[in-house]
C-alpha cells in the first residue's frame, strides 16, 4: 500500500507539472475553451467510456462464467471498475490485474482458474489492439491523417511490433507445455542459485503444479474457440468506443467540422500505442504529448490542449476515481457477508 500511496503522490505532481506546461503560454483561450463546452456532447464521451468499460467487462465475463456459471455480469462490471484504480496508478497499468485475481479468489475462483481467465482475456485484448492499430495504420497511410513526425512515427511502429510479440508469447503460454516448462526450470535454476532461499524442491513442485493447472484450464478455453471470436469481438467494440472518446470531445467545444470519426480512431490508436511506452502510472506525459502531436493539424494550439485536458479527465482521472469508489463498494459488501 505504501508504494501505491507513493505512485499516487509522483502521479499528482507529474499532472500538476504537466497541466502548468500546458497552459502556461494560452492559460486564457484554453479556459475560454473549457468553461464554453457543450455539457451533451462531453456526457456522450462519458458514455462511450462508461461502453469501453461494459465491452471489457463483457469480454472477461465470458471466461468466468465458465469457471463459475453463477457469476454475474454485475460481479464482473465491478471488478472491471476496482481494477481501473490499480492500473492508473501502476506503471504499465500493472496492477488492476493481481487485484482481480485476489477479488476473485475471495469470491470462490481458483488463483490459477482467475489468472488464465485473465490471461486468455488480455489475450484477446492484445489480438483487438492489434486488429485496431493494423486498421488504423493502413488507413493512415492511404489517407495521411497524421502528420509526419519521424519520432513519434517510428515509436508507434515499435509499439506496433511489441504488441505483436505480447500477442504471440501469450498465445504460446497457454500452448506450448513443454517449452513453457523448460523456461520455468531456468527462471528456477537462477532463482535457486541465491542460498537464501529455502525449501527449493518444495517451491519447484508447487510452480509446476500450478503451471500443469494452468496448462490444463488453458485446454478448455482453446477447444472453445467461440469464446475467443466472442471475446474478441467484444474487444474490437470497447477499443472502438475509447477511440471515438476524442470525436465528442471536440463536439463538445464545438469543433464539429474538423475532426471525422476515422480521424478519431486512427490518433486515437497511434496515441495509445506511444502510451504504452511510458514507465509512469497511467502514460502520463506520454499520452498528453502524443495527443497534442497527433490532433494538432485540426485546430489551434489552445483548443487541442483544451481537447486533451478534457480527454483525460474522461478516459483517465475520472475513472480512477470511479474504480476507488469500486473499490470501497466491494470491501463493504465483503465486510457485510462477514456479519
Amino acid at each position: 500500500m505504501k508504494k501505491y500511496k507513493t505512485n499516487i503522490i509522483i502521479l499528482i505532481l507529474i499532472s500538476v507539472l504537466i497541466m502548468y506546461l500546458i497552459m502556461k503560454d494560452d492559460f486564457k483561450d484554453i479556459m475560454s475553451a473549457l468553461t464554453n463546452i457543450d455539457i451533451k456532447f462531453l456526457f456522450v464521451a462519458l458514455i462511450l467510456m462508461g461502453l469501453y468499460v461494459f465491452f471489457q467487462s463483457l469480454s472477461l465475463h465470458l471466461y468466468l462464467k465458465s469457471i463459475k456459471k453463477d457469476y454475474k455480469i454485475k460481479d464482473t462490471f465491478i471488478l472491471m471498475c476496482s481494477a481501473q484504480f490499480f492500473n492508473a496508478i501502476t506503471p504499465f497499468s500493472s496492477g488492476g490485474q493481481p487485484f482481480q485475481i485476489y477479488l476473485l479468489k475471495k469470491q470462490g475462483i481458483k488463483v490459477t482458474d482467475s489468472g488464465n481467465a485473465l490471461l486468455q482475456n488480455f489475450f484477446t485484448y492484445q489480438l483487438a489492439l492489434i486488429i485496431m492499430g493494423t486498421f488504423a495504420v493502413i488507413t493512415n497511410s492511404f489517407l495521411h491523417i497524421i502528420p509526419s513526425t519521424s519520432l513519434l512515427k517510428n515509436i508507434v511502429l515499435i509499439g506496433y511490433i511489441v504488441n505483436i510479440i505480447v500477442l504471440i508469447l501469450l498465445f504460446s503460454l497457454g500452448r506450448a507445455k513443454n517449452l513453457n516448462t523448460k523456461v520455468f526450470n531456468k527462471i528456477f535454476n537462477f532463482i535457486f542459485g541465491f542460498k537464501f532461499i529455502k525449501n527449493r524442491e518444495h517451491l519447484k513442485e508447487e510452480a509446476t503444479k500450478k503451471i500443469d493447472e494452468f496448462y490444463n484450464s488453458s485446454i478448455y478455453f482453446k477447444e472453445n474457440k467461440f469464446i475467443l471470436v466472442k471475446s474478441t469481438f467484444y474487444n474490437v467494440m470497447g477499443l472502438t468506443m475509447y477511440y471515438l472518446i476524442p470525436l465528442f470531445i471536440f463536439y463538445s467545444i464545438g469543433k464539429f467540422n474538423t475532426v471525422s470519426a476515422l480521424d478519431s480512431i486512427v490518433c486515437a490508436s497511434y496515441t495509445c500505442f506511444v502510451g504504452s511506452f511510458v514507465p509512469i502510472p497511467g502514460g502520463t506525459g506520454g499520452l498528453e504529448y502524443a495527443f497534442l502531436e497527433f490532433f494538432r493539424s485540426f485546430a489551434d494550439a489552445s483548443i487541442i490542449s483544451a481537447c486533451m485536458i478534457l480527454w483525460r479527465l474522461s478516459t483517465y482521472y475520472l475513472p480512477m476515481i470511479l474504480g476507488a469508489i469500486s473499490i470501497a463498494f466491494v470491501r463493504k459488501g465483503k465486510e457485510e457477508e462477514v456479519k
